[in-house]
C-alpha cells in the first residue's frame, strides 16, 4: 500500500513500563503463574494505542488508576502522557499487585490506595533503563 501526499500515517504512540519498587516487590510474592500472567497483560501494553482505554478505569479513591486482572490478583498503574495535546508517549507507572479480598486489610486495593496517600504511586526507578518487567522474572 502507498501513501498518498499530503496524508500522514498516524503513529504508534511511545509507551515505557515502569514498576515501583512496592510493586516489584509484591510481585515477587505472587504465585509464578500468576507472575506471569499479569506481566504478559502489562506488556500487551506496549502494542496500544492508548494504555488509559486498555483496561479497567478504577474508580472512588483510585480514580484515575487502571487495573489488569488475572483471575482474583489485580495489577494497579497510573499513566502519564507528555502533556502535549496529542500524546505519542506514555509512561505506564505499575504501583501494586496483589490479590483481591473484598474487606481485607490485605486487599490489593488498600494497599493501593495507602501507595497513593503517601505520595508512593509515582515513584520511579533512578536509571531509565532499569527494567520493563517487574521482579521475579517470567
Amino acid at each position: 500500500m502507498t501513501e498518498r501526499r499530503g496524508e500522514e500515517t498516524p503513529r504508534q504512540p511511545r509507551i515505557k513500563i515502569y514498576w515501583t519498587e512496592t510493586a516489584k516487590q509484591s510481585l515477587k510474592r505472587l504465585p509464578a503463574k500468576v507472575r506471569r500472567g499479569l506481566l504478559e497483560k502489562a506488556d500487551g501494553l506496549l502494542t496500544s494505542t492508548d494504555p488509559r482505554s486498555a483496561h479497567k478505569p478504577l474508580t472512588g479513591p483510585l480514580s484515575g488508576c487502571y487495573r489488569i486482572t488475572y483471575g482474583r490478583y489485580r495489577a494497579i498503574y497510573t499513566v502519564r502522557d507528555d502533556g502535549e495535546g496529542v500524546s505519542l508517549t506514555f509512561v505506564v507507572i505499575f504501583v501494586a499487585a496483589g490479590i483481591r479480598r473484598e474487606r481485607s486489610k490485605d486487599d490489593i486495593y488498600r494497599l493501593a490506595e495507602k501507595l497513593i496517600d503517601l505520595g508512593l504511586a509515582g515513584e520511579l526507578p533512578e536509571r531509565e533503563g532499569k527494567g520493563r518487567r517487574g521482579g521475579g522474572g517470567s
